[in-house]
């Protein structure tokens, strides 16, 4: 009976459409797409030689020439076939991503070596022996006694693979351990048909089918790219990067942050923003092909690109980045619009320079800021003992623990009256002193809090710390009229925030008056309808409010006379300046208008006696100088027993 060999055909068929897609889409770059690509090839050859032994003996005279041909197309046959499951373990490996599992495990490696040394090996001696398999005169395939040897060792494999992905089950995406597991009933009933039915040649298709599945529902390559950029997405990194810490494997990171990209993208217009990003894109791809480094290319937002890698040699990334770095140091024309991004390069090792999934993300999204600002490739090893990196870097857990261990403190500076001559109030400010860090500047913490989300729960501290301190000290007793407490401009855009203060203060049981909100410009104008309304309504249940910066934003002029300020509190830029004739108008006139607007004014930063004396003395045509100074010429801000002392001493 002649053999069936159209099912070979169309395996074949199969196999080169998708061998010309990955070489065409070049999806060869990682270990894992080459790997498949190698699979696809073996099993090309595999089928190309079962169809030429198939076609012989179906259709070939008995001759030498016929037998040597049929020989030969046998051979590369079981050279082929027999390479498969080996490599398909390995593809699983690669397409779990813990080929670094496999590599440090040497009994494994040896194991796969030995085993398909072993296959080759009863090959080689086939001629001699016919052990595995011979022909007879008229080009008849004959199985030989040890063939079953061949089967075992792919059956082996086959297991092999099976284990692997149940062992990481936790960690392969459900449909690709699906897909994988599929292989294996495909496979094996295809080998079962062609032993009970040897003339029907149907194991080659049940691979061709098999790699058709790999394309459609494991590499689906166009589906993980970020459609404007061409990168791979921001949740693939996501993904990919928490299985890799999850397996703890090494590998190397280069972020690339375009730090200027909200001007470029203002300066483009978003379509040519997105045509920029997709040339950045392919011009990263292309560095790193040239230098045959294994990467894969993320795009993470806001100007934020990364190179993941399987390379954990940082001898090897370095050129990579120095080499990113010079082309992006070159303008880059679009349309007709000439670009420069200021580029911040940024090399990392993975674990041994960060040990979790959630400090690797943070890292790519402020190292530009707490690396420094530099343009030069910077390497995170020689940076990540140092201070204030190491402050900057861990901040998200550095309030986290002020918040768990309450180790937030409230300083309280005095605020001097020039026309009573005397200490009338106080600014509660909150100071940070960490357990492995010591003090650390509001100025550092309060902007990363804001940005982290962080600020409302401080926030919320600071409201219940300042109120006990009302609470529980008789300010008269102190002469002091009220606190000014700090808000920010997240707290100030709170939905919720005239419930929570009233609720707070009601359940202090403290007076609204002796309670004074500082708010800035900036917040003021953030979203005027919600800031309007909480505060007016805050203000109309007696508690007064400040507008603290005054000069340092866009001065909004109808915002100060709209809301409700009692107070407005004049930069320390003001006094830097002080001996500037121009500033000196600018300050006097200021206070003018805004003591003629019935407002309180408070000047700050002042911390020389010939300042304070200056400022206090100065006349309009209409009103007396300045009211309210604050400053260290008066006194620091102290801790809270300290401040009380120092106002006792000058009631």
């Amino acid at each position: 009976m002649n053999n069936i060999i159209i099912f070979d055909i169309c395996a074949f068929i199969i196999l080169v459409i998708f061998i010309s897609s990955m070489l065409l889409k070049k999806q060869m770059r990682d270990r894992a797409n080459t790997i498949l690509l190698i699979l696809m090839e073996l099993a090309a050859l595999a089928t190309i030689s079962d169809f030429m032994a198939a076609y012989i003996e179906n259709y070939y005279e008995a001759a030498d020439v016929g037998l040597s041909l049929a020989y030969g197309a046998n051979y590369i046959y079981f050279l082929t076939h027999n390479l498969m499951f080996p490599v398909y373990t390995l593809y699983i490996y690669a397409t779990a991503d813990i080929w670094h599992i496999y590599k440090q495990n040497r009994k494994a490696v040896y194991l796969w070596w030995g085993l398909v040394g072993f296959d080759i090996v009863l090959l080689l001696i086939n001629p001699f022996t016919h052990i595995m398999f011979r022909l007879t005169e008229d080009l008849k395939y004959v199985r030989g006694p040890f063939i079953i040897v061949f089967y075992l060792v792919a059956a082996f494999f086959g297991l092999w693979g099976l284990w692997i992905i149940i062992r990481y089950k936790a960690i392969v995406r459900h449909d690709k351990a699906s897909t994988l597991i599929l292989l294996y009933p495909i496979i094996f009933s295809a080998i079962i048909i062609q032993v009970i039915w040897p003339e029907v040649l149907v194991e080659m298709l049940s691979i061709a089918v098999a790699v058709l599945f790999f394309m459609i529902v494991l590499q689906r390559h166009e589906y993980q790219l970020d459609p404007v950029t061409g990168a791979m997405k921001y949740t693939t990194s996501i993904d990919r990067i928490n299985a890799i810490f999850n397996m703890h494997k090494p590998i190397t990171i280069i972020f690339i942050k375009i730090a200027n990209h909200n001007n470029i993208r203002l300066y483009l217009g978003q379509s040519r923003y997105n045509a920029y990003l997709r040339t950045q894109t392919s011009a990263l791809s292309s560095i790193a092909y040239r230098h045959n480094y294994p990467v894969d290319v993320f795009y993470l937002d806001n100007g934020t690109y990364a190179y993941l890698s399987d390379d954990y040699d940082i001898n090897n990334a370095i050129p990579i980045a120095e080499e990113v770095k010079e082309y992006m140091a070159k303008p880059m024309e679009v349309d007709e619009f000439s670009v420069l991004p200021d580029a911040r390069i940024c090399v990392v090792r993975c674990p041994e320079d960060v040990e979790d999934f959630s400090t690797i993300f943070t890292l790519a999204t402020t190292f530009h800021e707490t690396l420094g600002k530099t343009n030069d490739v910077v390497l995170y090893a020689e940076h990540r003992n140092d201070r204030d990196f190491m402050i900057r870097n861990e901040m998200d857990d550095i309030l986290a623990r002020a918040l768990d261990n309450r180790s937030f403190e409230m300083y309280y500076q005095p605020i001097y009256s020039t026309t009573e001559d005397r200490f009338v109030s106080a600014e509660a400010l909150l100071r940070l002193k960490d357990d492995r860090f010591g003090f650390i500047p509001p100025g550092v913490f309060i902007p990363m809090a804001e940005s982290s989300g962080a600020i409302h729960e401080i926030g919320d501290h600071v409201l219940d710390a300042v109120f006990d301190f009302i609470a529980r000290n008789d300010l008269d007793e102190l002469g002091l009229k009220y606190i000014e407490i700090n808000l920010s401009a997240a707290q100030c855009i709170e939905v919720d925030l005239v419930d929570k203060i009233l609720h707070m203060i009601a359940t202090k049981g403290i007076d609204a008056t002796r309670v004074s909100l500082e708010i800035t410009e900036t917040a003021a104008n953030i979203n005027p309808a919600i800031v309007d309304s909480n505060v007016h309504r805050l203000h109309d249940e007696g508690i007064r409010f400040a507008l603290d910066d005054y000069g340092t934003g866009y001065s909004n002029i109808r915002r100060v006379t709209t809301l409700p300020v009692d107070q407005v509190k004049l930069d320390k830029s003001f006094v830097d300046e002080i001996d500037n004739p121009k500033m000196w108008i600018v300050i006097r006139d200021t206070i003018a208008m805004l003591r003629e607007m019935g407002k309180e004014v408070l000047v700050e930063g002042v911390e020389t006696e010939e300042v304070a004396e200056r400022l206090i003395k100065v006349n309009t045509d209409l009103l007396q100088g300045c009211e309210l100074i604050q400053g260290f010429y008066f006194c620091k801000p102290l801790p809270e027993d300290e401040f009380i002392e120092f106002i006792k001493k000058r009631i």
